[in-house]
């Protein structure tokens, strides 16, 4: 981390940061594997006319939904059971990207940008609700996704950030994004989830796509 702010340092002093840094913030839908919201913004410090830096800080709040439902006899009596688990968890997200103009060559300006590149994230705070239904009865537990009992696993996670961003007469900024996770981060809380996770990795990684509507300065 060190080493990656000295760098960005040394960029900051060899670009004309009055003329070229551009800033933006921006906010959108997201899926994560259910709908919630990032917020944030980027800063875009140009190395030449087809590249730039982009560091950001996004809070982004991933949703997750799981569902558990069966049913038994036992003698003449059915018994029926389901299980919903529902968390929120807000995570501070720092992406440090590339990012690649496209369309028009030797313009900054350029309105199509392509952004690649790691990101980090924290998870600070978050909420959870488990709900109960056996035999009609309807039981509700509120919780925190990262506790013992919780989904997550861990507050960290890492991974790879990319994201293609239209910007509109150099102010209005559209755009779509998408995080991949290399860290194990969320864990099933029923048996048959716990299966899939350990078949199907994919399960238990932060995989999260959104879109952006953004001001650039």
């Amino acid at each position: 981390m060190k080493k990656v702010i000295i760098a960005l340092l040394m960029i900051m002093a060899t670009t004309d940061m009055n003329s070229q840094t551009k800033f933006s913030v921006e906010a959108g839908p997201q899926y994560s594997p259910d709908f919630s919201w990032r917020i944030g913004g980027n800063a875009d410090i140009p190395i030449s006319s087809r590249l730039s830096v982009v560091p950001g800080l996004y809070l982004s709040n991933r949703h997750r939904v799981t569902k558990e439902n069966y049913s038994y006899e036992e003698g003449e009596t059915r018994h029926t059971y389901s299980k919903e688990s529902s968390f929120h968890a807000n995570y501070i997200t720092l992406p440090l990207r590339l990012g690649i103009r496209i369309g028009r060559l030797n313009a900054v300006n350029s309105k199509w940008q392509i952004l690649v590149g790691p990101y980090i994230a924290y998870g600070t705070n978050g909420s959870g609700t488990m709900t109960k239904i056996e035999n009609g009865i309807r039981s509700q537990t509120k919780y925190s996704p990262f506790e013992i009992n919780g989904m997550v696993t861990s507050r960290w996670d890492y991974g790879f950030d990319s994201e293609i961003q239209y910007t509109y007469k150099n102010k209005i900024k559209l755009g779509a994004f998408m995080e991949s996770g290399f860290k194990k981060l969320y864990q099933s809380d029923n048996d048959l989830g716990k299966v899939l996770d350990e078949l199907f990795k994919i399960n238990t990684i932060n995989i999260t796509a959104g879109i952006i509507v953004g001001y650039q300065f």
